[in-house]
């Protein structure tokens, strides 16, 4: 019930709104992805992530289907993996990941243009020399 009580109140916003609350769920995720003690709720707020995105598909421009498409299917993989180390990986992908919905939805403004080839390198050597490849092979442009 708790979930049916979700739904009416999310498809009641604008498309933006919906993919705010979604970039708001990614960003808290990455947050506290990195903790053990926040496991549970890492793993409810990916699932929680990929059902905001089947719910909102109907407002959405066809132009960002495929984007959320991406990463609905990313969202899912995380969710029946998690926990997985290096947990700092998926912390850095959800931050990404909500920041280009926010731009995708017209909520961040003032955002470098190159904000869609996000230089992974560099941020990897800020994770203490985590593998960051797989985030670059998953890395779509908006």
């Amino acid at each position: 019930m708790e979930r049916q009580s979700l739904y009416e109140r999310f498809k009641l916003l604008s498309w933006q709104q919906q993919i705010g609350n979604i970039a708001s769920t990614l960003a808290n995720i990455s947050r506290y992805a990195d903790s053990p003690a926040y496991d549970e709720l890492t793993k409810l707020s990916l699932r929680e992530a990929a059902l905001a995105i089947d719910w909102c598909v109907p407002n959405v421009p066809q132009q960002f289907l495929l984007d959320l498409a991406m990463m609905h299917r990313e969202l899912l993989a995380w969710w029946q993996v998690f926990p997985v180390e290096p947990r700092s990986l998926l912390a850095l992908h959800t931050r990404h990941q909500s920041d280009r919905l926010l731009v995708m939805a017209g909520l961040m403004i003032g955002v470098d243009k190159d904000l869609q080839s996000v230089d992974v390198v560099s941020e990897g050597k800020r994770l203490n020399g985590v593998d960051v490849s797989v985030v670059k092979e998953t890395a779509v442009s908006v």
